[in-house]
């Protein structure tokens, strides 16, 4: 097996795990977690910045904003003197199940690696952030295209 293709299956597994374990403990996919991680992270955000946070278009978050209002997870709020301006915040809920859902897949990871010698997972981790550094670089060094 190539790289490529061991490191695609290996983020596929890992999503697909992860799906599991939200679905089934949280009832939240993914994706949903990830829409709040960043709120967990910076705290208040409009709409277009969380949506640059999470690379997706500010139309994605819009669509999405009422999901998590109705859940009581998101707080959506206009400040003052600014009517088309929406800021988005964790209610206290949202902040309870971001956090109790990610430590959660940290703990099913570490669960997962748990049987690695201390020296290979310290290793490993080094090796996913100079691969994930590799790439951001290389990212900001390519030319932008104009839309």
């Amino acid at each position: 097996m190539e790289l490529a293709q061991a490191l695609h299956e290996l983020v596929g597994q890992l999503d697909a795990a992860a799906e599991a374990v939200l679905q089934e403990e949280f009832g939240v996919t993914h994706s949903q977690l990830s829409f709040l991680m960043p709120l967990v992270r910076q705290g208040p955000l409009d709409v277009s910045s969380l949506a640059a946070t999470n690379r997706v278009s500010t139309a994605a978050v819009s669509k999405r904003i009422g999901w998590f209002v109705e859940r009581d997870l998101v707080r959506a709020d206009h400040p003052a003197g600014d009517a088309k301006r929406v800021l988005l915040a964790l209610t206290p809920q949202g902040r309870r199940l971001a956090r109790a859902a990610s430590g959660r897949l940290a703990a099913r990871l570490e669960d997962l690696l748990a049987p690695w010698p201390e020296e290979r997972r310290v290793v490993f981790l080094q090796l996913v952030q100079e691969v994930t550094e590799a790439i951001r670089v290389s990212d900001e060094a390519a030319p932008k295209e104009r839309t």
